[in-house]
């Protein structure tokens, strides 16, 4: 199915006036509901859904869209609608050029998380971001979708939820270079990646804090004695020296990028894992993590 097959003239809003997110929002579900009548749903409640949604979690994006979306009891039907203001709404230091909103039935489809995916990938690619924000016609707005042959499968993969930006670290890295990047970007997982991009291993904080402790410690039962040891005082001796090939560990459980969420879900509950790195040909191409699958799935 392509992306601008979704699409319907009437709800692509263009040079719409709007000082406030919550005005552009406010225009869009009028606008629906006055193009696509009857609507099962109250105006109100659908209005107070997306709010709902908005205060689990913001859904602008620093690229300059914002996609507000419900899930709804009692509606069968998907709608998109696309509102470009006439001039940016500044919203949290964020300038908004695009807003979509997008509505579907409550247990939601793999069509629905994938479109919202598929937005906010086109989002990222700025040259086609700013032709779509400077269209006069809808059928011009939707041609540009249509000749960029935009897929929105039925399959819900590990491409529409991965993470394509991540932080990595090579095997000559040191041990404090991995530990000041954990601390600087608030990780707790590093892949590890060779010049070439494959995927040489993976480190994990916990893996860091074993150097620290001495192995007869980790073996004992009986910890009371540990008031003696200084914490991490081998971690420190060692940090500056001790290169990162040597405790990395061999990545043990990968995915790919047309495998299925629902296996990740399920890696993720047999290795109680919480970042799963993704990969094609053994290069790593992305990341995934339990969150991800909470917050693009079970809250999208």
């Amino acid at each position: 199915m392509k992306l601008s097959s979704l699409l319907i003239p009437e709800l692509v809003l263009l040079k719409k006036p709007g000082k406030t997110k919550e005005v552009l929002l406010d225009e869009l579900i009028r606008s629906l509901y006055r193009t696509r009548q009857p609507i099962p749903v109250p105006e109100a409640e659908v209005r107070r859904a997306v709010l709902d949604r908005e205060q689990l979690g913001e859904t602008v994006f620093e690229s300059g869209l914002a996609i507000p979306h419900a899930r709804l009891p009692q509606f069968n039907d998907f709608f998109i609608v696309i509102g470009v203001p006439e001039v940016p709404v500044v919203y949290e230091h964020i300038p908004i050029r695009m807003m979509i909103l997008m509505l579907t039935s409550q247990s939601g489809s793999t069509v629905y998380l994938n479109a919202l995916a598929a937005f906010v990938k086109l989002s990222q690619d700025t040259e086609l971001f700013a032709r779509l924000c400077s269209v006069a016609e809808p059928q011009d707005f939707i041609q540009i979708l249509k000749d960029r042959n935009i897929e929105v499968t039925k399959e819900f993969l590990v491409s529409s939820i991965m993470r394509r930006s991540v932080t990595a670290l090579h095997p000559d890295n040191t041990v404090k270079e991995a530990v000041d990047t954990f601390y600087r970007h608030h990780l707790s997982y590093l892949p590890i990646l060779e010049r070439n991009n494959d995927l040489a291993g993976e480190l994990t904080a916990l893996d860091v804090f074993t150097i620290g402790i001495p192995d007869y410690a980790v073996k004992m039962e009986n910890l009371k004695f540990l008031n003696s040891i200084e914490p991490f005082e081998g971690l420190v001796q060692k940090e500056n020296t001790m290169l990162v090939r040597e405790v990395m560990k061999k990545p043990s459980l990968t995915l790919t990028e047309d495998a299925p969420v629902i296996e990740a879900i399920m890696k993720f509950i047999r290795s109680n894992r919480k970042y799963l790195p993704v990969v094609k040909d053994g290069k790593l191409t992305g990341m995934v993590t339990y969150m991800d699958i909470l917050h693009k799935v079970l809250r999208a």
